[in-house]
């Protein structure tokens, strides 16, 4: 293949673009939206449980104190705020 025959391609492809660029966009900007808060909320359901599991646990520490349980519930507690520092920073980093 030479070059003005690749130049005529680009060319071909430019003005293809060209014409299917609005219908593209107007495609992304209908699909790309449900698609991002779907994640989001595959995030949140992902995180549901372990709160919920804190909460048993604590509950369960207020009817049957032992040591094992304080130490599990206080370990969790532990991750979930050290994560929410790390997506508090990572958040004012996007926001910058």
């Amino acid at each position: 293949m030479n070059f003005l025959s690749l130049l005529s391609n680009w060319k071909d492809l430019s003005a293809i673009w060209s014409v299917i660029h609005p219908f593209v966009l107007k495609l992304l900007q209908k699909k790309v939206p449900a698609s991002v808060t779907r994640l989001y909320e595959n995030i949140a359901k992902v995180h549901e449980p372990l709160i919920n599991s804190l909460h048993k646990l604590k509950n369960k520490i207020k009817e049957t104190p032992n040591q094992l349980d304080d130490e599990c519930f206080n370990i969790g507690v532990s991750t979930l705020e050290a994560y929410n520092i790390y997506l508090t920073e990572e958040i004012k980093k996007l926001k910058e």
